[in-house]
Parts: structure tokens; C-alpha cells; sequence
């Protein structure tokens, strides 16, 4: 079931000392993802370089699942956004943002669910775990990123 409600976002960021160009090799590489995203077992491109809008991808999630993506926007070293294109969360949006800031970069994670009536309620119950959870993968990319 879907409808017109908004869709219950989440946005998450860091200061990270490191140019973006650094940052956006390290998290494009989605194999990285189970080093500093907790609950990810397995993340990767399926589509074959070079990559871009359209290019596709895999994230398995303990306890989710499987999040087959597809590229929404890529704007290198800046933006990539990519769409849920199936599993329990299909139609969910999400995207990694970098900018300059200072001697470093912010990073930031954006997390839109899919729409209807139920995931907008349930965005609003997990917000607060899911807000935690995202600070605490935050953190552990800036260690990764500054030793």
C-alpha cells in the first residue's frame, strides 16, 4: 500500500579529516561497507565499471535481508544516491553526501523510507535506533579513514 504522506527521512553526518576524493573511494567501494556499517555482511556492485547512474549493486543486511540498488545519481567525489529496487525495503532511498569543510570533509548519510501508511509509522518509531546506529557507523569510518 502506498500514498501521498511524505517519506520519513533520516540524516546522519560527520566531520571526517580528509579530502572528499579519499572519502568517496573508500565508501563507493562498497565491499568496505561491512568494515564500518554494523548488521552489513556482504555489500557490492553487480553492475561492471565503470559505474554511474544506473549501475547496480548489493547489500545483505543481518536480520533484513537483501537490498538489491540501482544508482539514482552519481556525482563524483560529491554525491551518490541510489533506490531499493527490491526485498522488504523496495522503494526506500538512500544517499551519501560529501563536502568540503575546512581541513577535511563532512560525510553525510541520508536515509528516505518507501512510502505508505505503515513504513511512514515505522520510520517514526525506528528514528531514534536508526539516528544511533548511523552515528555509531559514522564514528567508526572516521577511525578507519584517519589512522
Amino acid at each position: 500500500m502506498t500514498s501521498n504522506m511524505p517519506r520519513p527521512g533520516i540524516e546522519s553526518s560527520i566531520w571526517i579529516a580528509r579530502p572528499p576524493d579519499e572519502i568517496w573511494n573508500y565508501v563507493t567501494d562498497w565491499s568496505h561497507e561491512i568494515q564500518w556499517r554494523k548488521g552489513v555482511t556482504d555489500a557490492r556492485w553487480v553492475s561492471e565499471p565503470p559505474y554511474g547512474v544506473g549501475s547496480t549493486g548489493l547489500h545483505i543486511v543481518e536480520g533484513f535481508g537483501d537490498w538489491p540498488w540501482k544508482l539514482t545519481e552519481w556525482n563524483e567525489p560529491h554525491n551518490v544516491s541510489w533506490d531499493v529496487t527490491g526485498g522488504r525495503f523496495e522503494g526506500s532511498h538512500g544517499a551519501y553526501r560529501i563536502t568540503p569543510d575546512g581541513d577535511g570533509s563532512r560525510f553525510t548519510i541520508e536515509t528516505r523510507f518507501k512510502r505508505g501508511t505503515i513504513m511512514w509509522f515505522l520510520g517514526l518509531l525506528l528514528k531514534g535506533m536508526i539516528k544511533r546506529g548511523n552515528a555509531t557507523d559514522l564514528e567508526k569510518l572516521k577511525a578507519i579513514l584517519e589512522t
